[in-house]
């Protein structure tokens, strides 16, 4: 803010009193006012990048530190104890501000009015600082330098303009936080889900500069010519291609609150993106010939190129050599397996996700999904492992001959669990076809920032349901990693809660893969928690190492016991239902206050 004013108050020094006083309605006034509002616009924009600037300086901090504290690790233990402890003020600020809600605990489990509707999530103390911080910014830069004292002709123009090109310069960084390719996802390591955040609220400010702008013009309009005036006025070009602009901004913003898009998600995304374009369309007509056209082709250019970018990677990831195939299987539990074999497969990484679209099901349909498992599979080897270490008891999770795949074949495999519109349709799909389901499909990624968890010492891993697809890649990282003696890792929990043992089947013969891998059995345990499990049904624990229990977790209690035996740095993650997710935040931010070095790494996809 500070660099904006000092800008804006350099350009206007000397002369703006003059400017104020007298000739209102001169070209020259009308050329400086013009004038400093570009400044203040560019001004805007130059802030934003400095902040860009300041949070790609942490986050390579971040990643300098990580990367030294991973090379430091292979030299001992010794290495490991020293990375345990973290400074106070580090820990303060990730306890007070970085991972705090904005009151008590709650952030990721949604405000409901009732089972169908919901209001959204509650932001970070960070994120709603950074919001907060916008919105003052450009109410500051609404009013600043405004000439309050003189008569309401003369003030309401000049705010029309100031408002009007806030609100088309705010449209650049809307767009580069809409996408999904947003390239500063990967270069700053923030999630699509904060970016998505802030797009949502940056678009609410913009469009009440718009509203601001509209009746700036309308009031002064209606004060001195009258109604019929500006019914005239509507017959012009450049007035009904703004209106019509800010017409679909405000129909934008009726069509997006939370429980529109969990109610009708696709019809709000169509009508978001057909919106979008009149926008875009009109209000090139409206500002011709006026400098913030420039402001507007940017922001065009940044969403054209993101959707083409989009379209261009889905096409290469789904086209040709036969286009990618997609093995539907019904599971237990209300879930289907789905296998998939892309022309040009990617080099999976732990943490990523992709869109998946099926023509047959629903044409204009795309769902993100974690990438649950990559990989050729191979069936001796799996087979080999099943008989020798689970040749004594009768394992927890069973395998059967149709859960082996094809020798050589290299897929993604997709758990999805049934909800409604595609994922409802496709579930009923798989479960009238059988097990031999296979359909034609179109994919899109990889997205996903993917983070390494190869530097921490301890690692913690939460899911609930289909959340362990996001965790069960870092699993097979971490242990296989550990035999080889490539990760810092010493100790890795992976704690799974589910619903019934159903929900077993959907990863069984990717776990027994894991279970047979080298030095598993020092370095990872397994904690499965049932919460629907009646009385009559066994709860049996398959060893020391993979353990079920009923009910929920304690996880103060799991962080708690896993901060008393940790080795070096402690790396929690979690990707569950909001319930869950807050209580993993809860108890991290108490091991943080307790001195221990912890990063709190939360999974989750911003609809």
């Amino acid at each position: 803010m500070a660099a904006i004013v000092a800008a804006a108050q350099a350009a206007t020094a000397g002369n703006s009193t003059a400017a104020w006083n007298s000739h209102y309605q001169t070209d020259a006034a009308q050329t400086y006012l013009e004038g400093l509002n570009m400044l203040i616009g560019h001004s805007y924009l130059w802030a934003m990048l400095g902040v860009i600037a300041l949070v790609l300086a942490y986050s390579l901090i971040l990643r300098l530190n990580a990367h030294f504290r991973h090379l430091a690790s292979m030299a001992g233990a010794g290495a490991l104890r020293y990375f345990s402890k973290s400074s106070p003020a580090v820990s303060l600020a990730k306890s007070k501000i970085l991972y705090a809600p904005i009151l008590h605990y709650r952030r990721a489990r949604e405000i409901r009015f009732s089972r169908h509707i919901a209001f959204g999530t509650v932001p970070t103390r960070f994120q709603a600082l950074f919001i907060f911080s916008v919105a003052i910014i450009n109410l500051f830069l609404c009013i600043w330098n405004l000439p309050w004292s003189k008569p309401e002709q003369q003030l309401l123009p000049i705010l029309r303009n100031r408002t009007g090109n806030l609100a088309v310069t705010n449209l650049v960084p809307i767009m580069v936080m809409a996408t999904v390719k947003n390239p500063l996802i990967s270069i700053l390591g923030i999630s699509y889900d904060t970016f998505n955040l802030m797009h949502r609220w940056l678009g609410r400010l913009t469009i009440c500069e718009v509203i601001t702008h509209v009746l700036c013009w309308l009031i002064a309009k209606v004060d001195s010519s009258g109604w019929a005036a500006v019914k005239i006025s509507l017959e012009s070009p450049f007035i009904y291609s703004g209106l019509t602009a800010a017409t679909s901004l405000v129909l934008i913003l009726l069509s997006s609150p939370k429980i529109i898009r969990n109610l009708a998600y696709e019809f709000f995304l169509h009508l978001h993106i057909a919106l979008v374009v009149l926008v875009l369309v009109f209000l090139w007509r409206h500002l011709e010939s006026l400098p913030q056209r420039g402001l507007l082709l940017g922001a065009a250019i940044t969403w054209a190129a993101a959707r083409s970018l989009r379209f261009a990677t889905l096409v290469y990831r789904s086209v040709g050599r036969g286009g990618t195939k997609a093995k539907i299987e019904p599971l237990n539990g209300g879930a289907v397996k789905i296998t998939l074999t892309s022309p040009r497969p990617w080099a999976y990484r732990p943490g990523q996700s992709l869109y998946l679209t099926i023509p047959s099901i629903g044409l204009w349909t795309a769902h993100p999904f974690s990438v649950a498992w990559s990989g050729v599979e191979d069936p001796l080897s799996r087979s080999s492992s099943l008989r020798s270490n689970f040749s004594e008891k009768k394992p927890a999770i069973h395998i059967y001959s149709k859960d082996i795949e094809k020798r050589g074949e290299e897929t993604m495999s997709l758990i999805v669990k049934k909800q409604t519109g595609l994922t409802y349709r496709l579930w009923q799909r798989a479960m009238t076809a059988g097990a031999g389901l296979q359909l034609t499909a179109l994919i899109e990624g990889p997205y996903g920032i993917g983070r390494s968890l190869s530097s921490y010492g301890t690692v913690v891993l939460f899911a609930s349901g289909v959340g362990i697809t996001h965790q069960l890649g870092y699993v097979k990282e971490l242990v296989e990693g550990y035999g080889h003696g490539t990760v810092a890792a010493k100790r890795v929990t992976l704690v799974w809660v589910i619903p019934t043992t159903e929900c077993l089947d959907w990863i069984r013969p990717w776990m027994h893969e894991i279970l047979a891998m080298e030095g598993r059995r020092e370095v990872l345990k397994v904690l499965l928690y049932v919460t629907r499990v009646t009385l009559s049904q066994v709860i049996r624990s398959p060893s020391e190492h993979v353990q079920m229990a009923r009910g929920r977790p304690d996880v103060q209690a799991l962080l708690a016991n896993g901060a008393r035996q940790k080795v070096g740095c402690m790396g929690v993650s979690v990707c569950a239902g909001g319930g869950l997710a807050d209580e993993v935040r809860r108890a991290s931010r108490a091991m943080l206050d307790n001195g221990v070095n912890l990063d709190l790494i939360e999974e989750g996809f911003g609809w």
